[in-house]
């Protein structure tokens, strides 16, 4: 339901950064929306160090993309906002100028995971029950 895209610089974190940073995030985004774990996404990229500017200046700086579902008030996504730079600034040792986080949202009939359309914010319930089965699968697969 959520993905979180990292774009770092190349080289910049290694294995037990990148496990520690997913970790973090994840157990952010589900403890805030209160979801299973299981329903976020995290994928890093690495970019070449000379490819990002800021205005118009080259800048190492990593960003992160989260994609959520549309619905959440603006307390929810502050806290989307707020803890995951945090998180990274304790894994990472990194300052918060370091970072750039932004929350994109998708109409949840836009989104499909583990071949089911996402449900609309506030009918997690009942697509929870219409889907035990498959949740259980994904579940099992980790």
């Amino acid at each position: 339901m959520a993905l979180y895209q990292y774009h770092v610089p190349a080289r910049s974190l290694d294995a037990d950064t990148r496990n520690a940073l997913a970790e973090a995030i994840t157990n952010v985004h589900a403890a805030v929306i209160n979801v299973p774990t299981i329903f976020v996404n995290v994928v890093f990229t690495e970019y070449d160090p000379t490819a990002f500017y800021t205005g118009g200046r080259p800048n190492s700086v990593s960003v992160i993309n989260g994609t959520l579902r549309a619905g959440h008030d603006s307390t929810v996504r502050g806290e989307l906002l707020t803890k995951p730079s945090a998180s990274w600034c304790s894994v990472t040792g990194h300052q918060p100028h370091q970072i750039s986080l932004c929350l994109n949202e998708v109409d949840a009939t836009d989104s499909m995971e583990a071949g089911m359309m996402l449900p609309s914010f506030g009918e997690e319930a009942v697509w929870t029950r219409q889907h035990t089965r498959e949740i259980g699968d994904m579940h099992s697969r980790g």
